[in-house]
């Protein structure tokens, strides 16, 4: 009986079997990894075309009810110098003014919108101090403000935005001249090409957002809005203006020119090649790089055209081609490449 016990009894696992079990298994697991990786930023990916499409229908909504654009910006000084209008609504971004349009109404309806001009001295009286649920407005953060794929971390100031409105393709002026790479292809714009968007005229204005105050509506966009680039994603921590989606001067609301090629990443850590090429790009606040679009999608990023339609766009696209598209009025129009 014993014997047939033992002849019958399963033989163990010996040392190498196991090891060669176990090296199977991790195999299959490095194998698998990056096929469930990529169905999770195909997940994000969506999300955030998510997010961008309802900003479009957003902005349509806007527009139909007020006859422009949501604007950004007011006066800085009291005299009215510095700025541009709007509305009463002190120091607010774009993202801000649209709040009841995202279903965020009861925020937008807290804020304390009374504030305007000092009666000496500089500065305004901002709506996004307001105290409402406990702590000021700017430190809250709406979900569709920021793409899954690009979490990113918190500040302790401000909300921050994976979306900018777009500026065009405008100027963005270093204090160093060894960081003007892009800027020949900026447009040539009446009176001057108004650096970083610093008016309140439209006519100073490529894009269709200002941080001025520059009130646009459909009608100016000459180029026809199939054809122009409305909104793009933006990484805050490659952004030198962290104020976030609240504030009139904040990467959320139109701190993006299509000067800068997609994805230009010379803003985000020291040791980006391209420092070595611009030295003195780090000494200036990278004001000329970090003004760009750019997401953590591999290739390129998401951008939103002003008739709703959301498409991904490849860091390797022909640098005209993408004026074109950043431009509302050079009489150029190109379709999405």
């Amino acid at each position: 009986m014993s014997r047939l016990f033992r002849r019958c009894g399963r033989k163990a696992f010996t040392l190498i079997e196991l090891l060669v079990v176990i090296a199977i298994i991790a195999i299959l697991v490095a194998l698998l990894l990056p096929a469930v990786q990529q169905v999770r930023e195909a997940a994000r990916k969506t999300q955030c075309q998510d997010h961008l499409h309802n900003y479009g229908v957003a902005l349509h909504s806007y527009e139909g009810i007020f006859k422009m654009l949501p604007v950004g910006g007011t006066p800085i000084n009291k005299d009215g110098t510095g700025a541009g209008c709007c509305n009463g609504a002190p120091r607010i971004g774009w993202q801000v003014r649209i709040l009841p349009q995202m279903e965020q109404k009861p925020l937008y309806d807290a804020l304390d919108m009374t504030g305007g001009l000092p009666t000496s001295g500089s500065g305004l009286q901002a709506a996004w101090d307001t105290t409402v649920s406990g702590k000021v407005a700017r430190l809250h953060q709406v979900d569709y403000a920021r793409c899954p794929s690009d979490p990113g971390d918190e500040h302790p100031s401000w909300a921050q935005a994976s979306y900018s409105g777009n500026m065009g393709s405008q100027s963005t002026p270093s204090a160093s001249t060894t960081c003007e790479v892009w800027q020949p292809f900026a447009q040539t714009l009446p009176n001057g090409n108004a650096g970083h968007g610093n008016s309140a005229d439209k006519r100073q204005i490529s894009g269709v957002f200002s941080r001025m105050g520059a009130a646009i509506d459909f009608a100016a966009v000459v180029d026809g809005v199939s054809n122009t680039i409305f909104v793009g994603e933006i990484l805050p921590a490659c952004h030198d203006h962290v104020n976030g989606w609240w504030d009139s001067n904040g990467m959320g609301n139109a701190h993006a020119s299509t000067v800068v090629p997609i994805n230009n990443r010379t803003t985000c850590l020291p040791t980006n090649p391209n420092w070595v090429t611009h030295p003195a790009c780090t000494a200036q606040n990278n004001w000329n790089f970090s003004w760009g679009f750019r997401s953590e999608h591999a290739g390129g990023a998401q951008f939103l055209l002003g008739d709703g339609k959301v498409f991904f766009m490849s860091e390797n696209v022909d640098h005209t081609t993408y004026q074109r598209l950043g431009s509302r009025w050079d009489r150029q129009p190109v379709k999405v490449p």
